[in-house]
């Protein structure tokens, strides 16, 4: 009988331990922010570049960029969704390389990234992600609107773009759920645990209307590819899911597969 409580009782301390790591902790697991002075100012090789602030619900106040390619009419906007690092101080690079296909490039950071404050939940991140979007349909029509998400930013692509109207929606290295994340690097855990951030890709990716684009590596070990690959059951007709052989989770930018596929998109 001994035996049996002991047997009980080591299971119960995994399963609480287990969820430490998937509820309280799981913010410092998924999130690593950098902060910014408030005073912070950005200094881009831009003409036209404008900081952005946006009050949320939820108690947020979120800073983004607004980079436009000037009095010229542009073909719309890249609504970008980054990654689980740094800030808009290395994000808003990006704005190169779209411009190039002749888009404008906004781009915002989370809560506790760079300047942005505010609590952080899934609910008040969703918002916040709505809340861009309303920001961008306000300046071009939805027709000229392009959803990016990258890494974890696909979590708030896929929603914006499951409840907007957009022009198409792009994704890179993304994953299916954080739950679905969590067991392919750990398959021989038992699926009892409680999450506080889910990110439901797969449920939103089903909803989306508009084209859908999905880049992924062969060998990315952040997000594999098993994971990601299982965005493809959600896929429609027309939509595309590129494999980039022996791509990583941060080098995709480098293949000509990569570039060539978004030239294609884009142009």
């Amino acid at each position: 009988m001994s035996i049996v409580l002991y047997a009980l009782a080591a299971l119960a301390f995994c399963w609480l331990l287990g969820n430490l790591f998937t509820g309280p902790l799981q913010d410092y697991f998924i999130f690593r922010p950098q902060k910014l002075a408030q005073d912070y100012t950005f200094d881009f090789q831009a003409s036209h570049m404008e900081e952005v602030w946006l009050s949320t619900p939820h108690g947020g106040r979120i800073n983004a960029l607004h980079f436009r390619q000037g009095p010229a009419a542009t073909k719309g906007v890249v609504l970008y969704f980054h990654g689980n690092a740094g800030n808009l101080a290395r994000w808003g690079h990006w704005h190169h390389y779209f411009a190039r296909f002749g888009y404008d490039y906004v781009v915002c950071d989370y809560r506790g990234f760079g300047k942005s404050t505010g609590p952080r939940s899934e609910r008040a991140l969703y918002a916040d992600a709505q809340a861009m979007y309303q920001y961008v349909q306000m300046h071009y029509e939805p027709a000229q609107i392009v959803i990016f998400g990258r890494s974890m930013g696909s979590a708030f692509a896929c929603r914006v773009a499951a409840e907007g109207l957009v022009q198409r929606l792009i994704l890179e290295t993304p994953f299916a759920s954080m739950p679905n994340l969590f067991y392919t690097y750990y398959p021989f855990l038992p699926r009892v645990f409680m999450f506080k951030y889910r990110f439901p890709n797969r449920r939103y990716l089903a909803q989306v209307r508009c084209p859908v684009h999905i880049f992924q590596g062969t060998d990315d070990w952040v997000v594999p590819y098993t994971c990601a690959a299982r965005l493809k059951s959600c896929l429609k007709p027309g939509d595309t899911f590129v494999n980039v052989p022996g791509g990583q989770h941060n080098n995709l930018l480098f293949y000509d597969i990569y570039n060539l596929k978004m030239e294609e998109i884009l142009s």
